[in-house]
């Protein structure tokens, strides 16, 4: 029998609370965590645990600001979700 894996919800908490400090406005909803930075969304985190896997989809209009966020975000993925191999998608938004 396959039993389903999950995380946390306090360690999803914590992730979420690091990336407050670490000038990234992150909010969460299940396993997707969308971030702001200066009033505007520069990335979504998805998490999807039975894969092993976090996607990392980054929309900001700047090159340092989407530098910053795949840093920060890598390490935070690192330090809490160390089973989880992290994608990074650089998704540019058209309006």
């Amino acid at each position: 029998m396959i039993t389903p894996r999950g995380i946390p919800v306090k360690v999803l908490n914590k992730l979420v609370e690091e990336l407050n400090h670490r000038s990234l406005y992150a909010e969460r909803h299940s396993y997707s965590i969308r971030m702001m930075h200066n009033g505007k969304f520069v990335a979504s985190l998805h998490l999807y645990p039975g894969f092993n896997e976090a996607v990392l989809r980054v929309y900001g209009e700047s090159e340092g600001v989407n530098r910053l966020v795949v840093e920060v975000v890598r390490e935070l993925v690192r330090k809490h979700l160390k089973d989880l191999e992290l994608i990074v998608q650089m998704k540019p938004l058209s309006f």
